[in-house]
């Protein structure tokens, strides 16, 4: 695992926001996947400070951008709903369903065992990328992506903030929405 040479970008995880439409921003790592079901298709993860972006784009042309980072309090950006699903519809290079789920564990024990049990998690995947900030080893950020059945990708994130004793998860999913799910932009528990 890669560690920075720029510390934390993000001070904790109640300035982390949630957005389907931000621009990219540079990486400071990033792992790149092709996308089976669809020609010419990449799916990238990228670590952003102690944040992410996961950009699905086609052609070279951005298609989907999933943003998780301190945006500031703009119109387009929103606070996590920590423990629900958000489920989106849209037009993604042939995806038509957006999940997002995000969960804020505090921790009261052993800190450092319990980054080591995201860094095995996140090692576990196919596609992954990880990175360590200075100043203290604890300080990760860590995404992994999965096709677990055709016409599906999903994705994973940890954000590992040592100094309030946080760890944020972030479970995403991009597939065709079920005939039984026709909420745009709604979220459901």
């Amino acid at each position: 695992m890669p560690a920075l040479s720029i510390g934390f970008a993000d001070t904790s995880a109640e300035q982390l926001r949630f957005s389907l439409g931000h621009p990219r921003i540079a990486p400071l790592a990033s792992k790149r996947l092709d996308i089976a079901e669809a020609v010419d298709a990449v799916l990238e993860l990228h670590v952003i400070g102690s944040s992410h972006q996961v950009a699905l784009s086609v052609d070279g042309t951005d298609a989907f951008i999933e943003t998780f980072a301190c945006l500031g309090e703009g119109a387009g950006p929103q606070r996590p709903a920590w423990g629900r699903t958000r489920t989106t519809s849209g037009g993604w290079a042939g995806f038509t369903r957006h999940e997002f789920r995000c969960d804020l564990q505090q921790v009261p024990g052993d800190f450092g065992s319990a980054v080591a049990e995201v860094l095995d998690r996140a090692r576990a995947a196919d596609h992954h990328v990880m990175v360590a900030f200075p100043g203290n080893p604890h300080a990760v950020t860590a995404l992994a992506a999965t096709q677990e059945e055709p016409g599906h990708v999903s994705w994973q994130t940890w954000h590992c903030y040592p100094q309030h004793r946080q760890i944020v998860h972030s479970a995403s999913r991009l597939g065709a929405a079920r005939s039984a799910d026709i909420e745009t932009d709604g979220e459901r528990s």
